[in-house]
């Protein structure tokens, strides 16, 4: 567990060196602090019409970046062979991808979290629905992470596995659309690639709170658990897959 800890340590630090990465964030700081600008605009609810852009930004900003160092990390350290040095330590390669995407979720959280605030800094204050919105955001694009890694580990060019880990994003998020046509394709070998898609795709929708924002009800326990297992078989499977992997 210590060799895991400490792979996520050092991928947490060498992404948060990243010029891209930091480029990328500082990008949405400013976008971030430019929404301000949407309250003297808004003719009415201007710091909803803040907080509502202001969080999609977010995740849209952190989703690029979070993309990027996912499914670039493992294929980026085969290419480069720095991932020998950390094989020669006595990690192994479960180890080396359960710490990669540990440590590709610490810099997920600290990006939220730091957007997050300055976000509340703008608006003037944040509540708890806002909270927990930022809360979701973390959880949906933390299955993002672990796709990714998958993604970079089956992958044999960042290109491929860069395409894959957004399109599953966006599919992810039109799960409700897919069922509703694959119930009119009932029968048909296309509604059985849908079930399938429905299946195993991560159910963004569920982790949408931010388009609600205090209108539903949270069950933080049932969706914490969801994330949770998706990751564990997500990250278990990449695992298994690295394993037998000749490097």
């Amino acid at each position: 567990m210590n060799k895991v800890l400490t792979v996520a340590k050092y991928t947490l630090k060498e992404n948060i060196s990243n010029k891209i990465f930091n480029g990328v964030l500082f990008f949405g700081g400013i976008v971030l602090l430019a929404t301000q600008m949407l309250n003297e605009i808004a003719l009415y609810e201007g710091e909803r019409v803040v907080r509502d852009t202001g969080l999609f930004l977010i995740e849209i900003f952190v989703m690029l970046v979070t993309v990027y160092i996912s499914s670039t990390q493992v294929l980026k350290a085969q290419k480069e062979k720095s991932i020998y040095l950390v094989l020669t330590k006595s990690v192994s390669k479960e180890g080396y991808i359960a710490g990669s995407v540990l440590g590709m979720i610490y810099t997920v959280g600290v990006n939220v979290a730091a957007m997050g605030v300055l976000l509340m800094i703008v608006m003037g204050g944040g509540d708890l629905s806002y909270l927990t919105a930022l809360l979701y955001v973390f959880y949906k694009l933390s299955i993002v992470v672990g796709i990714g890694v998958f993604f970079s580990v089956v992958s044999e060019s960042f290109v491929t596995s860069i395409i894959f880990t957004i399109s599953t994003y966006f599919m992810g998020h039109s799960l409700l659309d897919l069922k509703a046509i694959g119930e009119k394709m009932n029968g048909t070998i296309y509604s059985y690639i849908i079930d399938l898609l429905y299946l195993v795709l991560p159910k963004y929708h569920l982790l949408n709170y931010r388009d609600y924002l205090g209108g539903v009800q949270v069950d933080y326990v049932v969706t914490s658990i969801y994330v949770l297992s998706y990751l564990i078989v997500v990250t278990s499977l990449a695992s298994i897959v690295f394993a037998r992997k000749r490097l």
